[in-house]
């Protein structure tokens, strides 16, 4: 039971949850007989067995394999989708079994010639269970597509490369739109008219992309608040998961009774009225937080990762203890993962790779790797932020795995006594 501990949960209903791992985990977690096979084919028979956590596995050999696959077990539900609270009226059982591990989402030895993810939604309209109703936008995928669906071969620089492309392609359809917008009204016509030079690509020194993620986030709130009041506007707003491609849906069309305002009963809002109040927000906001040049709004200036150590998340001593703040491109819409929360202040950057990796199979010596952080946990170890510049900076960096190479490019030595 939930309802009397969840901080913010307002209900005089008994709320319980039900959770699918509980139920279904195995003896074993699997994970140390996935670190022992060989194939892929030996893979897929191992991930059925991993109950524990839901997780999509992309996997490949030097046999020229190549697969992807969900794990964990997935509920057939009976009554509701799980992603509100069902009404209990009696006492049958809601889930009727689970998803087959053979139907689980997968994709083995593709014609296209390879696999991918990016947490986007991957089961079909005619899929026979519910799956989910919290997929990651589709727009990283729709790009990662486009990179790796041309024709040429790539070569292993070529996929490092790929991990820092920031091109936002729910950019390149919405942008047009506001720079459309925003050019018909005076106040707002110099971010009309960055915009519609802009490439779309969010870069740190990108005066279009500050505007076009400030005006967005704007114009989402405008969209969603007066219907769903401040507080419950507010909170959807950070879940973006739930609305953003169809948000984007209802920009392309340029029509939905979302984008009339319904607390102003003697008119009726189109969308150019709520990207424009979007625009006039945004130049409020920017110009106090960075200038009044919009040609000057630098992404990079408010667009931001801090790297924090956990005795010392905030206050005196954060900067000393952590690894700083360093401008970041990208968004949460780039294949260069870094997503702000909407419904928050500011645009640090909460959530990006906590490991960038590129493995040729046919090198047995290495792969090229890095961290957001340092090679050591130990607060004050040299190595402890050792990883940061070539983090920020795309500088490659090595995992060697022989000793003999492993002692070739050693530059320090930890030594853990009992």
């Amino acid at each position: 039971m939930v309802s009397d501990v969840l901080k913010g949960l307002k209900t005089k209903k008994i709320i319980t949850v039900r959770w699918a791992p509980f139920e279904s985990m195995q003896p074993s977690l699997g994970l140390d007989v996935l670190m022992g096979t060989r194939s892929v084919d030996d893979i897929r028979k191992v991930l059925k067995d991993l109950t524990c956590v839901h997780l999509n596995y992309v996997f490949a050999d030097v046999h020229g394999g190549i697969g992807w696959q969900t794990t964990g077990r997935i509920p057939i539900r009976v009554k509701g989708d799980g992603t509100i609270p069902l009404l209990v009226t009696d006492d049958v059982d809601d889930w009727s079994g689970w998803i087959p591990y053979e139907e689980m989402p997968q994709s083995y030895r593709p014609a296209r010639g390879w696999v991918g993810t990016a947490n986007h939604n991957t089961v079909k309209a005619d899929y026979p269970y519910y799956y989910s109703s919290w997929f990651a936008p589709s727009y990283r995928y729709q790009r990662i597509t486009e990179i790796l669906d041309t024709p040429e071969k790539k070569s292993v620089d070529d996929h490092w490369k790929y991990m820092r492309d920031d091109l936002n392609v729910s950019a390149r359809t919405n942008a047009p739109i506001f720079a459309k917008a925003l050019s018909a009204l005076p106040e707002t016509k110099e971010l009309g008219e960055i915009l519609s030079k802009w490439d779309f690509k969010e870069s740190i020194d990108s005066a279009a992309a500050s505007i076009y993620q400030e005006t967005y986030r704007n114009l989402a709130g405008l969209v969603f608040k007066d219907e769903l009041g401040e507080e419950l506007g507010t909170l959807m707003i950070g879940k973006n998961y739930y609305w953003q491609e169809r948000l984007g849906m209802m920009i392309l069309s340029g029509e939905s009774q979302w984008f009339d305002d319904i607390t102003t009963p003697d008119k009726k809002e189109n969308l150019t009225d709520l990207i424009q109040r979007a625009g006039t927000a945004t130049i409020a906001d920017l110009s106090e937080r960075i200038g009044k040049d919009p040609s000057k709004w630098q992404w990079g200036k408010i667009h931001q990762i801090e790297f924090l150590n956990p005795l010392r998340r905030s206050g005196l001593g954060k900067g000393w203890l952590g690894g700083g703040s360093h401008p970041m491109a990208g968004s949460g819409d780039t294949v260069y993962r870094a997503l702000f929360p909407l419904n928050h202040e500011g645009n640090v950057v909460k959530y990006s790779a906590a490991l960038r990796m590129v493995a040729d199979l046919s090198d047995n010596e290495k792969v090229i790797a890095v961290i957001p952080g340092g090679v050591v946990g130990r607060t004050f170890s040299p190595h402890f932020t050792d990883q940061i510049k070539a983090y920020m900076s795309g500088e490659k960096m090595y995992w060697w795995f022989s000793d003999e190479k492993i002692k070739e490019h050693a530059q320090a030595e930890l030594v853990l006594n009992p």
